[in-house]
């Protein structure tokens, strides 16, 4: 175990509790909170950001995998939580021989924690932030590009196939659509994207729009087209999911997150035999450190709408709530 800044060490530290599930205002910012414990084989992370994402705030309400974690390990033994998956920063402490206090790392944590000075995570999570890659760029990527990376390989798209993804400006969807143009020019496919005319401009930034195939406005009443596709790579889900199965062929494929609208879309595409899969990210150092260095290569390009201090996370989660992001948001710790 690496000590040197254990003498710096606060005995408390800033962050943001949640008491009960509910609305942003649930979320209290406070200082005197106890530290991390840090287990065998974790590393204790001085917290520069935390990434927010869609399952932050769903945690908060009490849906999903999250909520059910904390109820099991905090609120039935009346002990307040932690919410945040994303964070970046500097080890403070280390039980791992692959990183030394001062390293500057990032990871994806299913435990919680991020929205604080500090968080403990397992070490076989973390990678380090190469050069060329800000700690506020790190704190973006863990959720949203690790669930890029897995979905693409996930939805197995074969040569010559023609996809339809919706949200391509997304805090996934605007890295994953720019993996899809790698397919295009390797596999020939095609790629037809379903977004608002705002967004569909906006992804100027990322791709090059006369790369795709087509673009269908969903703020128009009109039924979409019949596209005969063969993927459907849908990362809203519910009715706007609903509706975009009118764009598949009989037969085709329809890969969504979140998984809690999977039932819904198979219930929906039951008449044309729809084959319907959900998927969930899967927490991966290696993944980690693959997405960082595509970052640092100018392989992908990330977006962060806005960033806000640790205790303005209620405007935060507000913001993100709108549905109307282009690209991500994070919460400032300390830098």
């Amino acid at each position: 175990m690496s000590n040197a800044f254990n003498q710096q060490l606060p005995s408390s530290q800033h962050a943001v509790v949640i008491l009960e599930f509910g609305e942003p205002e649930v979320m209290k910012y406070h200082d005197g909170v106890a530290m991390p414990e840090l287990a065998e084989g974790q590393v204790l992370i001085k917290v520069a950001y935390a990434g927010i994402n869609p399952v932050d705030y769903k945690t908060r309400q009490g849906k999903g995998w999250g909520a059910d974690n904390i109820r099991k390990n905090k609120f039935d033994h009346n002990e307040p939580a932690i919410l945040g998956f994303d964070v970046a920063g500097e080890v403070a402490i280390s039980n791992s021989d692959q990183f030394a206090v001062g390293d500057k790392v990032a990871a994806l944590t299913f435990d919680g924690g991020c929205y604080a000075e500090y968080v403990a995570v397992d070490a076989k999570l973390l990678a380090k932030v190469p050069e060329g890659v800000t700690l506020k760029q790190a704190a973006a990527l863990p959720c949203a590009g690790q669930t890029a990376l897995q979905f693409i390989v996930f939805a197995d798209i074969k040569k010559g196939e023609h996809v339809v993804m919706n949200a391509p400006a997304g805090g996934v969807g605007h890295l994953l659509i720019q993996l899809l143009m790698e397919k295009v020019a390797q596999d020939d496919i095609k790629v037809t994207v379903i977004c608002s005319p705002e967004k569909y401009h906006k992804l100027a930034d990322l791709i090059d729009k006369n790369q795709l195939a087509g673009w269908i406005d969903y703020t128009k009443d009109e039924a979409f087209p019949d596209l005969q596709a063969d993927v459907l790579l849908d990362l809203v889900g519910d009715e706007a999911g609903v509706r975009a199965l009118g764009v598949l062929k009989s037969g085709g494929r329809v890969n969504v997150l979140p998984t809690i609208w999977v039932d819904k879309l198979k219930g929906a595409g039951n008449e044309k035999n729809l084959i319907v899969a959900g998927y969930a990210a899967q927490r991966s150092g290696e993944d980690m450190a693959r997405v960082l260095q595509q970052v640092a290569d100018g392989k992908l390009t990330l977006h962060i709408q806005q960033s806000y201090p640790l205790s303005e996370v209620v405007a935060a989660h507000l913001e993100l709530q709108k549905g109307g992001t282009f690209g991500k948001i994070v919460l400032e710790a300390s830098v």
